[in-house]
C-alpha cells in the first residue's frame, strides 16, 4: 500500500529528529516558556493575536482595482480576480528569497521584502483598468478552467516566456531610488526568472494554465496543496540530505527524498505560498471555499533568517560559541551545511513548542478569569494560535525591531529557499 507523502508531517518529524542530535543549536525551554507565556498574555489581553492582515500595509496585490466588469456573471468576475491574486502570490513566493547580496562591494543592498511585494503588485495592476476584452475562460466548467488574460503580466503564458531582461525592466522602476550608501536591486535575476518560467510552464503543463485549478485539486487541504506545489515546481523542493554531509555525495533525488530517513525537510516557500493564498483568499473570504483550507494547523513555521534571529534574541534558541561567532561576525554559512540546517530545524521545533505552551497558558489564564465573555472567546483564541500565526507575529515583530536596530545579526546564507 502506497503512503501519500505529507510534506508538513515530514518537516516536523525530520526537524525534531535532527534537533535531538544537534551539536550547534539548542532550545532553551525556560526562555521559550517565558516568551510564549508573554505572547499568550498579550493575546488574552487583546482578545486576539495582534498581527497585521495580509494586505493591511498595502504591499500586496488584492485585485480590488480589477475593473473588467464586462463579465456579467459576478461569480466569474470574482473567480478572475482570485486567479490573478493567486498568480501574484505564487509569483511572489517563487522569487521571495535572499535579498541581501549586492553587485556593489561598497554599498549595502537596501532591498527588503516589501519593496519586491510592492513592485510586483504594481506590475500586476498594470492592466487592471483595461477595457479590452480578452479570452478569459474555456467553455465548460469555467470555475475550474479560469485563466488570466494574456494582457496580465503574471499570466502563466507570460511567466513561461519571461526573460531576465524583461523581468528587470518590469520590477526595477518600482524599487526605491538608490542612496549614497545603499543600492536597491534584485540579486540573481537570472535565477529568479528561471523560477518564474518554471511556474508558468508548470501551470500550463499540469493545471490547464490555471492557479485556481491547481488549488482546487487540493480539496481544501493545505498539506495537499503544499504537496502539489512541490510535485509541480522543482524550485520549491527545499530539503537537505544528511548523507551528503558524511559521504560527500550529491543529495538524493526528489522521488527518493520523500521517503528517505536521512532527509531534512523544510519547504519554506511552498508552505508560505499556501499560507498566503489562505490569508488573501480563504481566511475571511465568503466568495469561495476552495482557498479555505481546513487543515492550516498542519503548516509549520517558515524557517528563514528573521524568525531564528528573534528567537535567539529572546534566548529561546541558543547557539554554540563557535556558531554564535559565525553569525555575529556575519560570516556566510554554507547552504545546506550543518550549521544552517540546524538553525532552521531548531526554528521549526521551537515554534511548535511555542504553540503548545501558548495554548496551555491561555487555558490557565481563562480558568482564573471570572469574565464569561472572555471565557466564551477562549475557543476562538485557541483556534487562532498556530505555527502560521505565531510565525507572522514573530516576523512582524522582528521587522519592527530590526528597523530600530534592536536585533543582533541574523545568519547569512546564499540560497534560493528563503
Amino acid at each position: 500500500m502506497t503512503t501519500t507523502f505529507s510534506p508538513t508531517s515530514s518537516v516536523r518529524t525530520s526537524c525534531r529528529d535532527l534537533i535531538r542530535q544537534s551539536g550547534s543549536v539548542s532550545i532553551n525551554i525556560p526562555a521559550l516558556v517565558k516568551f510564549s507565556n508573554e505572547i499568550a498574555e498579550s493575546i488574552y489581553s487583546n482578545q486576539s493575536l495582534q498581527v497585521a492582515e495580509w494586505d493591511a500595509d498595502g504591499w500586496h496585490y488584492t485585485g480590488k482595482t480589477y475593473q473588467r466588469r464586462q463579465y456579467q456573471d459576478d461569480d466569474l468576475y470574482e473567480l478572475m480576480r482570485m486567479e490573478r491574486v493567486a498568480l501574484y502570490i505564487l509569483s511572489m513566493d517563487a522569487i521571495n528569497f535572499c535579498f541581501w547580496p549586492s553587485s556593489s562591494s561598497s554599498a549595502k543592498n537596501g532591498l527588503e521584502y516589501e519593496h519586491l511585494a510592492i513592485a510586483l503588485r504594481k506590475v500586476a495592476e498594470i492592466d487592471d483598468i483595461s477595457d479590452d476584452r480578452q479570452d478569459h475562460a474555456d467553455s465548460g466548467d469555467s470555475s475550474t478552467y479560469v485563466r488570466a488574460e494574456s494582457s496580465y503580466a503574471l499570466s502563466p503564458s507570460n511567466l513561461a516566456t519571461l526573460t531576465a531582461t524583461k523581468l528587470q525592466s518590469l520590477l526595477q522602476p518600482h524599487f526605491p531610488s538608490s542612496s549614497e550608501c545603499s543600492v536597491y536591486e534584485l540579486p540573481e535575476i537570472d535565477v529568479r526568472c528561471r523560477l518564474l518560467n518554471e511556474l508558468g510552464t508548470g501551470l500550463i503543463d499540469h493545471h490547464n494554465g490555471s492557479a485556481l485549478n491547481m488549488i482546487s485539486k487540493a480539496n481544501q487541504s493545505a498539506d495537499a496543496l503544499v504537496r502539489i506545489i512541490l510535485e509541480t515546481f522543482p524550485g520549491f523542493r527545499d530539503y537537505v540530505d544528511r548523507d551528503s554531509w558524511t559521504n560527500k555525495c550529491d543529495a538524493c533525488d526528489w522521488d527518493a527524498a520523500k521517503s528517505s530517513t536521512s532527509v531534512i525537510h523544510f519547504y519554506k516557500r511552498a508552505q508560505i505560498a499556501v499560507a498566503d493564498i489562505w490569508a488573501a483568499l480563504g481566511r475571511c473570504s465568503t466568495s469561495s471555499q476552495r482557498c479555505h483550507f481546513t487543515d492550516m494547523k498542519l503548516i509549520t513555521t517558515f524557517p528563514d533568517y528573521r524568525v531564528p534571529q528573534i528567537l535567539r534574541q529572546v534566548g529561546a534558541l541558543q547557539y554554540t560559541p563557535e556558531l554564535a561567532a559565525k553569525v555575529d561576525n556575519q560570516e556566510e554559512l554554507d547552504e545546506g551545511g550543518v550549521d544552517e540546517v540546524e538553525i532552521r530545524a531548531g526554528t521549526v521545533v521551537a515554534v511548535e513548542e511555542m504553540v503548545e505552551v501558548a495554548k496551555k497558558h491561555l487555558i490557565d489564564i481563562s480558568e482564573t478569569d471570572s469574565s464569561k465573555k472572555t471565557k466564551n472567546n477562549l475557543h476562538k483564541l485557541l483556534e487562532d494560535v498556530s505555527a502560521v500565526t505565531i510565525d507572522w507575529y514573530l516576523w512582524q515583530r522582528g521587522e519592527k525591531e530590526d528597523r530600530l536596530n534592536l536585533l543582533g545579526p541574523h545568519h547569512r546564507v546564499r540560497t534560493t529557499y528563503y
